[in-house]
């Protein structure tokens, strides 16, 4: 079975159901409530333990109750929750996540300044019978040695560069063979609003594959480096969007590990994370291995 280790953060939500998004203050009421687990890096191993991989999380959560409903929930799904650290003393991340009628959100994030602080960053390096690596922006030391040592060990790594970070992600990008920006963290990086010439100004920094996901707009890419290309997104009615680009991103790292070409690794992830789009709930949406195969052949 393909092996993926995730490296990064996992999240307890606690996810509102809402007409539409507040705007400004005052009280506001919910339609719906549920609690489930989200992180990127986590909700990319839930997702790939869901398309038929072995996913492996590799991170840090502090020694209260929420994280250890985060492991639990995480194990339950079939990942190995051997690779996380509990950190004393330092709350575990959560969020609240506010989801309207039309699937879009607003997301709410506590993340303690001391969880990725403390310790060392060896767990991340262990490449043991792994086959491709995912990373996310939470944990830079954890990513940085993860793909240092996907390197050494010649599998793919995917740098889910989900975020803007504060040195550019110059490490990151000098390390990933694969690289998938959210369009924010590319125009803010690139300082270019368009996602193909966001891409080749990225590509004057790095020599991995490039793309970046724009969410009902479908994915751009990088052909050989140079040459623009388009994934349409699926086209599906939105139920929430909450967890679509972790999912997005756990299938292109399975598949890539896969050993699929690119392009048809891009396509298995939009249609993975579009069936998550479809469906309520966050990372319980994720979408199974048959029903991503069944939209993909009926899309040919």
């Amino acid at each position: 079975m393909t092996t993926i280790s995730c490296v990064g953060i996992a999240v307890l939500d606690y996810l509102f159901s809402m007409a539409e998004l507040p705007d400004g203050g005052g009280k506001h009421y919910a339609t719906g409530y549920r609690e489930v687990g989200g992180g990127v890096a986590a909700n990319a191993a839930a997702a790939i333990a869901r398309l038929g991989g072995k996913a492996r999380y590799v991170g840090r959560i502090g020694d209260d109750p929420v994280g250890a409903r985060i492991v639990a929930d995480l194990a339950a799904l079939g990942v190995d929750v051997s690779g996380v650290e509990e950190v004393d003393g330092v709350s575990s991340p959560v969020s609240a996540v506010l989801v309207d009628r039309a699937g879009e959100r607003t997301i709410i994030n506590y993340t303690s300044d001391a969880l990725f602080a403390a310790g060392d960053a060896s767990a991340a390096a262990d490449m043991t019978d792994v086959d491709g690596v995912l990373v996310d922006v939470r944990w830079p030391a954890g990513a940085a040695r993860a793909l240092a040592a996907a390197a050494e060990a010649g599998i793919p790594s995917v740098f889910d560069f989900d975020r803007p970070m504060t040195d550019g992600g110059k490490s990151l990008l000098a390390l990933a063979s694969h690289v998938v920006f959210s369009e924010t963290a590319l125009a803010e990086t690139a300082s270019v609003g368009d996602p193909g010439e966001g891409l080749l100004v990225i590509r004057e920094r790095t020599g991995a594959f490039l793309a970046v996901t724009t969410g009902a707009g479908g994915v751009w890419w990088l052909d050989d480096g140079m040459e623009v290309r388009h994934q349409p997104a699926f086209p599906v009615d939105v139920v929430d969007t909450v967890g679509a680009g972790d999912v997005f991103h756990g299938a292109f790292a399975l598949a890539l590990a896969e050993r699929q070409p690119e392009p048809a690794a891009l396509r298995f992830a939009a249609a993975a994370a579009a069936l998550k789009c479809a469906r309520p709930g966050g990372r319980a949406g994720t979408p199974a291995r048959e029903e991503v195969e069944e939209l993909l052949k009926g899309d040919r």
